[in-house]
């Protein structure tokens, strides 16, 4: 007797439960510590004092990281700066603290300091990875730098400011580490119109036995980039304590396939079908 064929079961039909994306953590948290636009325009006025001194602070931050033995270790500047390395973090540093006086707020900075978190955890051009301590406490030393020009009634605001900015930073951070807890190991890539958002074929760890969602959330939860343009929100409800809350939850847009090793996993086990060592998994959009 034949066999029969199996059910199509397309990725696009499941629910899919995320973290939200860095602008969304990063507009509740804000509300979360009350900095509306109130608060803003209070932080402005001490834009023009910390502007004349961001050179100075600049530069005095990456000293004391390359004489402290530990960060100098974590930096890999042991023995000798390089020039060319310590010119490109001192630009990108340089580019924060800039946007920090001006309290930037914007979707843009939230993916900006969610990307420097993914970059701590060993996932930028260098592959270095940076202890969390240190990154928490690098920030703590710039608010004592502010704290010398802040007049007492507004570092509040700035303390405040800079926990959200750390706490998007984290979530970058641990994304990235939730890449490479697992045994499995299974290497991710995008096709055609996905090509952008994810450039570069990732190593993604899962447990084992794991899934094909157990690969894809790791890299939608790393890639919010990807989210952007693989997923539609769904708007669900769920109940906490008795109460009825509004939850956010995901799932692929129509006509997306993933295929595993090359053949469209809706006609395997669709999200439900298994990965081992060694298994590529591809996102392939419509339209390529």
């Amino acid at each position: 007797m034949a066999t029969p064929p199996k059910t199509e079961r397309p990725v696009w039909t499941a629910i899919l439960d995320l973290p939200p994306p860095p602008e969304a953590q990063m507009r509740e948290q804000l509300a979360f510590v009350g900095l509306n636009e109130t608060a803003k325009r209070q932080m402005y006025l001490d834009g023009e004092p910390l502007l004349r001194h961001a050179a100075d602070w600049v530069a005095a931050a990456y000293d004391h990281l390359s004489r402290f033995a530990p960060t100098a270790k974590a930096l890999g500047w042991e023995g000798r700066v390089p020039e060319d390395e310590l010119y490109l973090r001192r630009t990108f540093f340089s580019g924060w603290i800039g946007r920090t006086i001006g309290v930037d707020t914007s979707d843009e900075f939230a993916r900006y300091l969610f990307h420097a978190g993914r970059v701590h955890a060993g996932y930028g051009p260098d592959r270095r990875f940076v202890p969390p301590e240190w990154v928490s406490l690098s920030l703590t030393l710039i608010l004592r730098m502010f704290s010398t020009v802040v007049p007492a009634e507004r570092l509040g605001l700035w303390t405040s400011y800079l926990g959200v900015q750390q706490e998007v930073m984290r979530a970058g951070f641990e994304a990235a580490l939730e890449l490479e807890k697992g045994r499995t190991v299974v290497k991710v890539d995008a096709l055609g119109l996905a090509l952008p958002a994810l450039p570069e074929p990732l190593e993604v760890r899962i447990p084992q036995g794991g899934t094909v969602l157990d690969a894809a959330l790791k890299v939608l939860a790393f890639r919010p980039e990807l989210r952007d343009i693989a997923l539609e929100p769904v708007q669900d409800a769920e109940e906490h304590a008795g109460w009825m809350e509004e939850v956010t939850r995901w799932r692929f847009k129509p006509r997306w396939a993933l295929l595993k090793n090359g053949r469209d996993v809706a006609y395997l086990e669709g999200l439900a079908t298994r990965l081992k060592t060694g298994d590529a998994l591809t996102l392939l959009p419509p339209g390529r």
